[in-house]
């Protein structure tokens, strides 16, 4: 399957906006340089799936959605009460993001919603 670099990119930046979060931000979570990610949101280079992985368990939203056109938002919303966000916030918090991806998948299996 071929993916659309463009809408990758464009997904990732909109995902990132609706987190408040600076290319610095996620720069610093993957371990890259900020252009690195500018690039990545404009399309002109290609995302690792590891990175992909990352960044889905980060915005809280399947990997399967971020290649896909359309408006991205995160399955959860988060809000920061501090601009002193680091790496290992954003570590932090893609583990519990994880988690709940990981419940919100169960729920389906079982035959059970977002609401139960």
């Amino acid at each position: 399957m071929i993916f659309d670099m463009k809408t990758i990119g464009a997904n990732i930046k909109a995902l990132r906006d609706n987190a408040g979060l600076g290319q610095k931000h996620i720069a610093g979570y993957l371990g890259v340089d900020q252009s690195l990610i500018s690039k990545f949101e404009s399309g002109e280079r290609a995302i690792s799936s590891d990175m992909l992985d990352k960044l889905a368990a980060l915005f809280c939203c399947p990997v399967s959605i971020i290649p896909l056109p359309g408006e991205r938002k995160p399955s959860v919303s988060f809000a920061f009460r501090t601009m002193e966000i680091d790496s290992e916030d954003l570590k932090a918090l893609a583990v519990i993001n994880r988690i709940a991806l990981n419940q919100m998948q169960m729920d389906e299996i079982a035959g059970g919603t977002m609401n139960d």
